[in-house]
C-alpha cells in the first residue's frame, strides 16, 4: 500500500511539472506579434523581434535565441505593451539595440533571460507610476529574476546606457541578476520606483562606471546581499540617491566611492575601496 501510495505521489508530481511546462502555441519562426491570452514557446531560434502586446501572455522561449540578423540595428528584441501579468523567461536574446523592453503595471515577470552585446540598454522595465502619486496596494509588483546580461564583445557600441532600467514600477522585486563585462556607465538605473528590493544582484567587471547602482526618486528602497566588484578601480561610485534606503550585507570591491554613508540604514556591508 506503502508503494502504491508513494508512485501516486510522484505520478501527481509529474502531471503537474508537466502542466507548469505545457505550452499552448508553438511560435512559428516568422510571427513576430503576440496577442491573444495563453502560454507560447520557441522550438528554434530565430532572426526575428518578438511584439507582445497585451496581457496574460506567458513566452518560454526554452532557452533558444534571438539573434539579429543585422547586430546595432534599432530593434528591440522582445518588446511587451500592455503587459500586465506577462512572463517572458529562458530567452537568449543577442545583438539589438535593446534586449528586452516591458511596459506593464502590474504582476508581470522577467525569469531567467540572458540578454548579450545588446547595443543600447539590455532589460528596460516601465510602469505608470510617478512620484507623490497615489500607490494601489493591490498591484502586484512586477519581478526581475535571475537574468544575465553579458557585455563582452559589443565591439562597435557607440552609447550603451544603463544594463537595467526600471522606471514607475513601486515595490518591483529586483534579484539574483548578474551584469559582466558592460561597457556602460550604469548597472542599473531605478527610477521614480518607491519600495524597491534589490536582492542578491551581482554586477562584475565593468569597464568604467560612474554609479553602477543610482537611485532616482526611489525611496525606501531595501538593497541586500548585492555585489559590485572590479578588477580595475574604474568604479567612481557603487551607491548614489539611497538618502532613506536600507543597506545590509553588500559587498563592493574597487569603489572610488561605495555610497553605504548615505543609507538611513547600513549594517554589515563590506567595502574595499579603490586606491585611485
Amino acid at each position: 500500500m506503502r508503494h502504491l501510495a508513494n508512485t501516486g505521489l510522484a505520478l501527481v508530481g509529474l502531471l503537474l511539472s508537466a502542466n507548469a511546462l505545457a505550452c499552448d502555441t508553438i511560435l512559428p519562426p516568422t510571427q513576430v506579434g503576440v496577442h491573444l491570452p495563453g502560454k507560447y514557446c520557441l522550438s528554434a531560434n530565430r532572426s526575428l523581434p518578438i511584439e507582445i502586446d497585451g496581457a496574460d501572455i506567458e513566452l518560454d522561449c526554452r532557452s533558444r535565441s534571438l539573434a539579429s540578423a543585422q547586430p546595432g540595428n534599432s530593434d528591440t528584441g522582445i518588446r511587451v505593451r500592455g503587459g500586465d501579468k506577462v512572463v517572458v523567461r529562458n530567452c537568449r536574446i543577442e545583438g539589438f539595440a535593446v534586449g528586452i523592453f516591458l511596459e506593464a503595471r502590474s504582476g508581470a515577470q522577467l525569469l531567467n533571460n540572458t540578454v548579450l552585446r545588446a547595443q543600447f540598454t539590455p532589460i528596460v522595465a516601465r510602469g505608470e507610476y510617478f512620484q507623490g502619486g497615489p500607490i494601489d496596494p493591490q498591484i502586484e509588483p512586477v519581478r526581475i529574476v535571475g537574468n544575465r546580461v553579458i557585455g563582452y564583445g559589443q565591439g562597435g557600441t557607440t552609447n550603451p546606457g544603463a544594463a537595467l532600467i526600471v522606471q514607475g514600477l513601486p515595490r518591483a522585486a529586483i534579484s539574483n541578476n548578474v551584469v559582466a563585462g558592460f561597457s556602460g556607465p550604469t548597472g542599473l538605473e531605478l527610477v521614480e520606483s518607491p519600495d524597491a528590493q534589490l536582492t542578491g544582484n551581482q554586477f562584475l567587471d565593468f569597464s568604467r562606471g560612474d554609479r553602477l547602482l543610482r537611485l532616482r526618486n526611489s525611496p525606501r528602497a531595501r538593497i541586500v546581499h548585492n555585489t559590485i566588484m572590479s578588477r580595475q578601480p574604474t568604479v567612481f561610485e557603487g551607491l548614489s540617491g539611497a538618502t532613506d534606503a536600507t543597506c545590509v550585507e553588500n559587498v563592493f570591491i574597487n569603489t572610488v566611492r561605495s555610497g553605504f554613508a548615505d543609507c538611513a540604514v547600513a549594517r554589515y556591508n563590506v567595502e574595499q575601496q579603490s586606491q585611485m
